[in-house]
């Protein structure tokens, strides 16, 4: 480890002990030179040939002789390292300098700092048996049947605006920036530069940021806050019959305008973690499966899972508010669907095609449409509900 010639010759008075060059050769035995008019650093570290030890004590010798007699001593110091190798035979080697007694100049070296046990990590989730990966051949194989079968039609919207929560909380928040984009909401905010998008760290909750990164929101803080940028009926737990929730699926699955967006407990379908909120990107008519666009896609990928099951995920209490999940479905606020009309009376037990298109849906009034919320710093009565 040579130090060069050039360096010592840009050596001036006013330059300071360099505690880098004095870490320089810390897992081992090496010696500081110091001139103490010169304040030069010269590491001659055991390792280099004595040729060279003696051409870098010379040089710095030779600059002190043409600036001003030396004011002290040279002083060979043992860097601090964990190694126990004698340094006897390299400092017999090495020629002394005559000088008269000055102060030393300590350097401080730098002691390397082993590195500390990382946390404890994971890198996903194994997908629960019944479960089918989105990416697998056999949900490759449902996916294309539901797309042959029509029951596909919103799925790119939402795969083009898919959104990977950006905090393991935000997957409220995560589901409805993808729904609002697959829906082209104008968000009336930059995001960034000058573009105008939709984020879920700038969907405002009526909890604090600290509060929603630790417990994210719950099924009617959703709800406002998507009341917020689009028209929403929610359907919690019960309130949906199993064939309701059916018809709902196979409706919003023929269709591009209207996304249903899940409220569930994760352990019903024998995964890890508590609630979760992902939105319906297919459904499979045959095995009667719908595709969960997981929005928590660093824990799981995109799955297929049984209706019934996933109904069954949506009766558990929420422990923080006392009630059971649900479901939600959002259109945009100037779409002429009344999604309030979503009921037996219209999509009856018969689920034809035909009773998914437009024409058969009924429209809203002019002028009907619901009055913006602000959910934000809980200026809205919704925000004081859990």
């Amino acid at each position: 480890m040579a130090v060069s010639q050039k360096s010592h010759q840009n050596s001036t008075l006013s330059e300071p002990l360099s505690a880098a060059t004095a870490a320089l050769c810390a897992d081992r035995y090496c010696y500081m030179h110091l001139c103490a008019d010169r304040f030069c650093n010269t590491h001659l570290c055991d390792t280099e040939p004595l040729g060279v030890k003696q051409k870098m004590v010379s040089m710095c010798k030779l600059s002190s002789k043409t600036t001003s007699p030396l004011q002290g001593s040279p002083e060979l110091t043992p860097c601090k390292t964990q190694s126990t190798r004698s340094m006897s035979s390299s400092s017999a080697s090495l020629p002394t300098v005559e000088a008269t007694a000055s102060p030393t100049v300590a350097v401080a070296p730098s002691i390397p700092v082993a590195p500390s046990t990382p946390a404890l990590s994971y890198y996903r989730r194994e997908l629960p048996t019944d479960l089918v990966s989105f990416t697998s051949a056999a949900g490759r194989k449902l996916f294309k049947e539901s797309l042959n079968e029509g029951y596909a039609e919103g799925y790119f919207n939402l795969a083009g605006n898919f959104t990977v929560q950006s905090e393991p909380a935000y997957c409220g928040p995560s589901s409805l920036a993808m729904v609002l984009n697959a829906l082209e909401v104008d968000p009336g905010r930059t995001w960034k530069g000058v573009w105008r998008w939709y984020s879920d760290e700038l969907l405002e909750s009526c909890r604090t940021e600290s509060d929603l990164k630790a417990n994210g929101i719950t099924f009617d803080q959703f709800l406002c806050l998507a009341s917020s940028h689009a028209q929403v009926v929610a359907k919690r737990g019960a309130q949906a019959s199993r064939e309701e929730f059916l018809r709902d699926i196979m409706y919003v699955t023929q269709r591009d305008d209207v996304f249903m967006v899940l409220s569930f407990s994760r352990p019903v379908l024998g995964q890890t973690g508590d609630g979760h909120f992902s939105p319906i990107g297919a459904y499979h008519p045959e095995s009667r499966m719908a595709l969960v666009l997981d929005s928590a896609r660093y824990k799981y990928p995109s799955w297929f899972g049984d209706v019934d099951t996933l109904y069954d995920s949506l009766q558990p209490v929420d422990s923080e508010t006392g009630l059971p999940r649900g479901y939600f479905l959002i259109s945009r606020l100037d779409s002429r669907l009344d999604l309030n009309l979503l009921e037996s009376s219209l999509l009856a037990s018969n689920s034809s095609r035909s009773e998914g298109t437009a024409e058969n849906l009924a429209e809203r009034p002019s002028g009907a449409y619901p009055i913006k919320i602000s959910c934000g710093k809980g200026s809205s009565s919704c925000c004081s509900a859990k």
